[in-house]
Formats: C-alpha cells, structure tokens, sequence
C-alpha cells in the first residue's frame, strides 16, 4: 500500500513547481514530506541538479563577499592574519618581487607543518626556490623546479593533526608525498620518545596501532622507542566507588565524578604521581566546558587550580575588558549601556539599585554632568565624573594610570577569585604598555579605546604559569607540553558536536574545491564522511592527551556515569574512542592497568638531582633599526611617582583630583576646571604659596587679601583663613626657623623608580637641626572625621617623610593640617614607618 506522505510530497512538489514557473515570489525549497529510503533517494537525485547550480551560485556570492570585505577591511587598515598570508601569496606571483625575496637566500624551517594552511605552504615553499625559478611549483611540481636543496624543511606530526580549519590533513597527506616524490624533501622518521617513561610508551603502543591504522582516510601509527635514560612510569586506572543514579542529568553525574576525583587528589598529593609539585599536574578535557566543574571541586578541597582554554579572548579577561570599558565612557559620557555595564561589573553595583536609579530612564547613565541624589549609583557617577573632569588635559598614559588609580582597578581585580584570573597585575601592565606605545605614537585616548575594543575578540597571548597549581586545560591546547603527570577524566561521557547554523561552507574531502551546505538536507549528503572525520579527528586528539604525561598518566574510568539508555557507551566517548569499551579491542589492556599511584623512588632521585636549565643566548652582534634602539633605552628610564598616588582612594574626593593638578603643574591644567572643591583645593595652595611667612602678621592680611577675589568660595577662605590665623598665634615657635613653600623634590627610591613632587611647607630648625613636613588638606571634614583624614593620607606623607630622610640624613617629622577645622595632625615616626 503507497504511502499517504509520499502522494502528500508530490503534491506539494507540483504546487512548489507551479509557484516557481507561474510567479516572481521567492519560493524556497519543499520539504520531503515522508522518511521512506528509495523515494528520499529518488527525490534527492531529481533536485540534484538545481540544488549543485544553486551551490554553485552560493560559491560564487561567498569568494565575492570574502573578497570585498577583504578589501575593506585594507582600505581601513585592519589586516587579519589570514589577510596577510593571501597578500603575501599574491606578492609572490609577481616575478620581480619573488626574485628579489629569494635573493636573501633565505632558509625556512616550519614546524607543526601537519597544522600548516595551504595558503602559507605555497608562501613557504616559493621563498625557498631558486631566483630563476619561474610558475608556481605547488601547481605543477613535476614541470617546475622545486626548492633548493637545503633551504626547506618541515617537521609535522600526521598523529598530531587536530585542526582541520585552517589546515587540511588531506592536503597535508598530498604536500608529504608530492616532496618526497619529487626529491624535493627527503623523509626521515622519529620514533625515540624524550618525553614518555617505559609503562606510557608500552601503554600508548598497545593501543594505538588499532586506533590510528591508516585506513579510510585515518593516519598510520608510528610505534614509540624509548630513550637510553627512560625511567619506570605508570599508567593508573582510577576506579569510582560512588553510586550513580544515572536518571540524574549529565551535569549532576558530572559533578558527583569531579567531587570523588578531587578527593582522591588530595588525598594521595602529588608525590604519588611522581610530580615535583601541583603545577606539574595537567587535567586534560577534550571540551572547555567540563573544566568548570573540576575547577569547582578541586578548589571545594582547597587545591589550588589554574584554568586555560585553547580560546580566551582578549576580552575575557577582566584586566582588559574593564580598562577598555572605563576608557569608552570617558570618551563617550553618554554611554549609558557601556556605563551600566561598568557600574554593574567593576563597580559590583546591584541591579535592584540600577533598575530604581533608572526609572525607566536609561539616558541617567551618563557622567558628562553631575547627578543629584544621595544613591550609591549617583556618587558612584559623580566619582567617574570628576575623574574624567582631572584627565582632560593630561598626556595619554597620565591619564590612562589616574583612571586606573582612581577607579582602585587593581585593587577590584585582586578581589577576583585567584584561581580563575591568576596574575591580573600583568595583564593590567601589559593593557598600560599598549598606553605607553600608543602615547609615543600620537594617539588620543579614543583612539587607544578605540585600539582595545579592536581587539577585545582577538585570541590572548599565554604564558607559562608561575603558580602551584593543577593545570585544567583543554587538548587541543595541550598539544606542544608537557606534565609529569596528566589526568584523563569523563572518558565514558559523550562528546557532543555542534555544527554552525545553516548556511556555512566546508571543503571538499575527496577533491578540491568547496562546498555550501544551505540546509539538513545537504548535510545529510555528506553527514556520515563529515561523521567520520570528525570521530578520526577525535582519535588524534585522543593520542595527543595520552602523550602529554612524562612520568604518571591516570584514566578516570567512570564506568558508571554516562551510559547510553541501552546501557552501553557512547560512541562519541573518549572509551570508545580508545576501543576499551563494549568488548573493544583494548579492553584487556585498561583492565589490566594497575589502580594504585605509587611514589617512585627512582624518580624522585632523578628529579632532585636533574641540573636547573641554564639557557644562554650567544648571539653575535647585530645591526638595530631606531624602533630596537628606541625600545632598548626605553628599558632604562626610571619611572617617576607622585606622592599622591600613595593616598588611599576609598572614595574619590575632589580634592584628590585637586592634588593631582598641583603636583603636575599649572601649565597642563584645563582653562577651567568644572568642580568647585577642586577649584578651591588649588586655589588655597597657590595663595599658601604667596604668604611671607617671615614678615609681620598684618603682611599676611595683605597678602590673604589680595588673593581672595581669585578664590572661587570666598566666605570659605575667610573662614578658613582665621582658623590658620589663630593656630599660628596660639603656636608662635611653629612657623619660626627656615619656611620653605612649595619645596620641590627629586628622589631616587631605585635603580627603576623616583619619587618627584612638591612639599607644601617645609619647616627647618637650624638649632636642633630638623625638619617638619606640613601638607595642606582643603577636605570639607568635621572634627570627628579627623581620624579618617589622617589614616587616608598617612600613606602619602610617609613617601614625602622617607624622600626627606634619605636626603638630608636629618630627623624629619610631618604632619597635615586640616584648613577646614583648623587643626593640625602630627604623624609619628614609627607610625610613619609602618604606612610604607
């Protein structure tokens, strides 16, 4: 009996061709309305044609859009890598340019070759020919000359192949035997391991011959030797001894694995995994997303950890994403989405309070004005406010660092959990060394914002980790290091794959060429070969983490988490890869392995006993450009610090900003400074600087009166100004001996840093020989607020006091006096001695 769908699908067909021949509409492709083998054949063959034209077509769209936004992307100046390996391919078609290139005689020598992009081996591979070599080799390798002798050579790993964008493994396979073919390359092979002791190396050729078997498209497997010094090695099975209710969702099993596994680390430390500490422990996951929940068990049992991912963005950083935030609102004040994202992630403000600050009304998010209300959101604006208000006219990189003071941004980021951001002071400097480029080219703080949120998706740059923790990493990411010990946990967990969204293009396997796959009708085409590269893929991927371990490799065999609903494992699953599950071929093999971590005396002995690694660099002289010369005596300056970047920032006071305009001169000051406390605050230093202290008391009414019309409060200075009056008559012997007003000063605190600003009054008494440093705080503060000021700004006075010691070898004291109460507050000399 026919099937009712199948009448149903012609009908639609002959309604879908009607459409297409009668109207102009758009009309996208029919389904096929039933599941039935031979018609989903018959129908797939009689679209064929239509649907191969419009692939074409698509083919055709995608190279002209790629190539269009190629050359915008010129003609605004942002080059990606991949642009520059198409230009230099282009560049090396051009005869006059090619023969001049190889003129330099150069010699390449490329690694990881079996990860290389065609693109970059026809650049390589033309530099090495000789200059009278014409056409392009790689098209015509029998017709043309090839490389010279000695001036190519690659080493890949066809096992180590885990990257199938942008390079090819197929088209690797056919580079490899193209040069030894020809006699452009000799092959040679290396099979003596350096890196795995004698249980690995027997571990990993024992399975592997089975798994990478060169066939259907799969590498061939090079058999491990070891070294003359190997030493004995382990392979552990851990075995999980918990109970797993397997109708829990695969998260929860997840975590249950993590937990028993974390314990059992710390229980048996790092000796028994013949590691020399935590930092020579590597777990390796085949996806970024299961390091999250190790991380979380591993620190529940306060073992340190350090996550990587083989792709942390600049962004994901919070020392770049913060910084890059506060530069855009400083330039654009008016953002009100980028300054409620840095009210909410760098200042930790709730959404209950943005949502009743906003009121409905996003445009309050600003700090190009000041914000009435009292609200932690308002002061929290008002504080961006007056920092934008003091940088106006500083240089780039003095601006860039008095945000970062002023924001207490290192202080935020040391309040980050360490075990997931390690070492964000680094990544802080390295985002101010950028500053520190961009001021010597020219560049404005919008440019620099601009500059940073350029790159804020662009792949960070590693660094070896300093710290002693268990390294949580990814495979793919682990290819190129090493451990002393691995784990391999979730090996019966299924590796889920995600394809992108409809439409993307891939490469042909079995041709050249590409293809468009508009719908899950071409990918069914091609589903299973896609299928099976991937799953080869994955069993590289699979050798790669097996060989990362030097002395201990441990396989979390959770047996029990994650089976299947027929209750066998995955078939995307790391045990299944390595054929040990479901009468696998290496069952045996993992059944025997031993489920006990032993220390290694032998081991052990060896490690204490290994000489540390002298690298020296004997390179000859060489010739420097003025950009080396420039960076080379750029090293040697000495960085110059304000005694007032010592003060402590609770809150951002006006008058900190107005410190900051004093000490750096009236000549890089705004032609109007729009705050009205930090007007007063430079007002009062400047006039403090006019009065004789010398001269009689009716000189200083003089003096006082002839600057109060410059002063922006006048009431206050009056004030103000007989509160000093009177604690100079109450204190005669106090402003006796040597006044010295704005005492300029210029310490060296090191070979890399100076302490430079100026000292409001210095006092010395010739008689005992001594100094006395007073500082002028213009704080709105009460009586009882007194403390505060002194504990806020001890710091900073302890820096003038320690510069002042050093350099006169004098005893000093120092003190501030609070304009606002009239008060004068005398720091001790062992209190001051602490705040350094």
């Amino acid at each position: 009996k026919p099937s009712p769908n199948i009448a149903k699908a012609k009908a639609e067909l002959e309604h879908w061709e009607k459409r297409w021949r009668d109207t102009d509409e758009f009309v996208p492709w029919p389904p096929c309305a039933t599941m039935a083998r031979e018609f989903v054949r018959i129908w797939r063959e009689a679209f064929r044609p239509l649907r191969d034209w419009v692939n074409a077509c698509a083919l055709c769209v995608a190279a002209e859009v790629q190539r269009d936004y190629r050359e915008f992307r010129l003609e605004h100046g942002l080059v990606k890598y991949a642009d520059q390996v198409s230009l230099a391919g282009e560049l090396m078609r051009l005869p006059d340019v090619v023969r001049r290139i190889r003129e330099n005689n150069y010699r390449v020598i490329l690694d990881e070759a079996q990860d290389t992009d065609p693109q970059q081996f026809f650049v390589l591979l033309e530099v090495a020919r000789s200059t009278q070599a014409t056409g392009a080799w790689i098209e015509d390798p029998a017709g043309v000359a090839g490389p010279r002798s000695g001036h190519f050579c690659m080493v890949g790993d066809f096992q180590q192949s885990i990257y199938r964008d942008p390079a090819d493994l197929a088209r690797y396979r056919e580079l490899h035997e193209v040069l030894v073919a020809t006699n452009a390359a000799q092959e040679l092979k290396f099979s003596v391991t350096f890196r795995l002791d004698t249980t690995q190396l027997n571990f990993v050729n024992a399975t592997f011959g089975e798994i990478l078997n060169n066939q259907e498209g799969q590498v061939a497997f090079v058999e491990l030797n070891r070294r003359p010094d190997v030493l004995p090695g382990q392979v552990v099975r851990f075995d999980f001894g918990c109970d797993v209710d397997l109708a829990l969702p695969e998260s929860q099993r997840a975590v249950l694995e993590a937990r028993e596994l974390a314990a059992w680390l710390h229980d048996i430390g790092h000796q028994k995994l013949c590691a020399e500490s935590w930092r020579q422990v590597a777990i390796l996951c085949p996806r970024k997303a299961w390091l999250r929940t190790l991380r979380g068990a591993l620190t529940n049992v306060d073992l340190p950890v350090e996550v990587h991912s083989e792709s942390d963005r600049e962004g994901e950083n919070p020392a770049y994403a913060w910084l890059t935030a506060l530069l855009t609102i400083m330039v654009d004040p008016n953002a009100s989405y980028e300054v409620v994202g840095v009210l909410r992630e760098i200042f930790g403000l709730s959404d209950d309070d943005l949502h009743r600050f906003s009121q409905a009304y996003p445009t309050r998010f600003q700090i190009r004005e000041h914000t009435s209300g009292n609200s932690v959101v308002a002061k929290t604006l008002n504080n961006l406010l007056r920092i934008r208000q003091a940088i106006v006219q500083q240089p780039l990189f003095s601006a860039v660092h008095e945000i970062v003071r002023c924001t207490q941004l290192r202080e935020r980021l040391r309040s980050l959990p360490e075990e997931e951001f390690a070492d964000l002071a680094s990544e802080l400097d390295e985002v101010l060394s950028i500053t520190a480029s961009a001021e010597a080219r020219g560049l404005s703080l919008s440019d620099l914002g601009q500059i940073l949120r350029t790159q804020f998706h662009a792949t960070r740059e590693t660094h070896p980790s300093q710290r002693d923790a268990i390294q949580l990493i990814t495979a793919h990411k682990a290819k190129g290091s090493e451990w002393q010990a691995v784990i391999v946990p979730f090996l019966t967990r299924e590796i889920h794959d995600t394809h992108p969204a409809y439409p993307y293009a891939i490469r042909n396997v079995n041709g050249p060429g590409a293809k468009i796959i508009l719908d899950p009708t071409d990918f069914d085409e091609c589903k299973e070969e896609l299928k099976q590269i991937d799953r080869q893929e994955m069993e590289r991927l699979l050798y790669v983490a097996l060989t990362r371990a030097k002395h201990t490799l441990v396989l979390a065999f959770d047996r029990q988490f994650f089976l299947n609903s027929r209750g066998q494992f995955h078939r995307n699953s790391q045990i299944s890869l390595l054929r040990a599950g479901d009468r696998g071929c290496n069952c045996d093999v993992v059944a025997r392995l031993s489920n006990e971590a032993r220390e290694c005396t032998e081991t052990r002995d060896r490690q204490r006993s290994a000489p540390l690694e002298h690298i020296s660099e004997q390179f000859g002289a060489r010739e420097l450009g003025w950009i080396d010369d420039a960076r080379r005596e750029a090293a040697r300056f000495v960085q110059t610090i304000s005694p007032s970047k010592f003060a402590q920032e609770q809150e951002i006071q006006p008058e900190a900003a107005a410190e900051a305009w004093i000490e750096i001169g009236p000549e890089l000051r705004p032609p109007r400074i729009g705050n009205p406390a930090t007007r007063y605050g430079i007002w009062w230093h400047e006039f403090a600087q006019k009065i004789p202290w010398h001269s009689h008391r009716d000189v200083w009414q003089a003096a006082f009166e002839a600057n109060l019309s410059d002063s922006p409060e006048p009431a206050r200075s009056i004030r103000e100004w007989k509160l000093l009056i009177k604690y100079a008559s109450e204190h005669p012997d106090f402003f006796a001996g040597n006044i010295f007003a704005e005492m300029p000063f210029f310490w060296r605190m090191d070979e890399q840093k100076c302490l430079e600003g100026l000292i409001d009054v210095a006092l010395f008494q010739p008689d005992e020989k001594k100094w006395f440093i007073l500082d002028w705080k213009t704080n709105r503060v009460e009586r009882d607020e007194l403390e505060s000021l002194r504990v806020e700004y001890r710091p900073q006075i302890a820096a003038y006091w320690k510069a002042v010691t050093e350099m006169t070898k004098r005893p000093v004291s120092a003190g501030i006096y609070s304009t606002a109460t009239g008060e004068l507050i005398v720091y001790s000399e062992n209190e001051l001695a602490r705040a350094r």
